[in-house]
């Protein structure tokens, strides 16, 4: 409706800050920010098929990231309410100097008047 084009409209930018630091958090090891946008139930698919919780995904993030020269690229964020997915592909320098990519899929909800990362799910190839 056309009413709701500025609450989108902000949404959309809020999510796009968050993507943004959600990747940096990932290339920074920066617990402290996780922490602080991920809801206190949040599970994380991670590229060798387990699944953790937000403490477990702490601890992951904790230890230095395994490559280097992290970007995102293709992101396409749908809100739908207040509830949005953001897809995304991901390049990088694997530990042995080969370049990698990967695709990653972030589910948000609006809790309280805040978006958090319910759930994530992450690829590499």
């Amino acid at each position: 409706m056309p009413g709701d084009a500025p609450d989108h409209d902000a949404h959309l930018q809020t999510l796009e800050k968050l993507n943004e630091e959600y990747i940096a958090s990932v290339a920074k090891s920066d617990v402290k920010r996780f922490g602080e946008i991920l809801s206190d139930d949040f599970l994380n698919s991670n590229p060798d098929a387990t699944l953790v919780d937000k403490p477990q995904f702490l601890a992951q993030i904790g230890r230095l990231a395994a490559v280097s020269n992290l970007r995102c690229e293709d992101v396409r964020i749908r809100l739908l309410g207040d509830t949005a997915i953001i897809h995304g592909r991901t390049t990088y320098i694997r530990p042995d100097g080969q370049p990698g990519a990967g695709r990653y899929t972030d589910i948000w909800m609006l809790r309280g008047g805040q978006w958090l990362c319910v759930a994530a799910h992450v690829t590499r190839g």
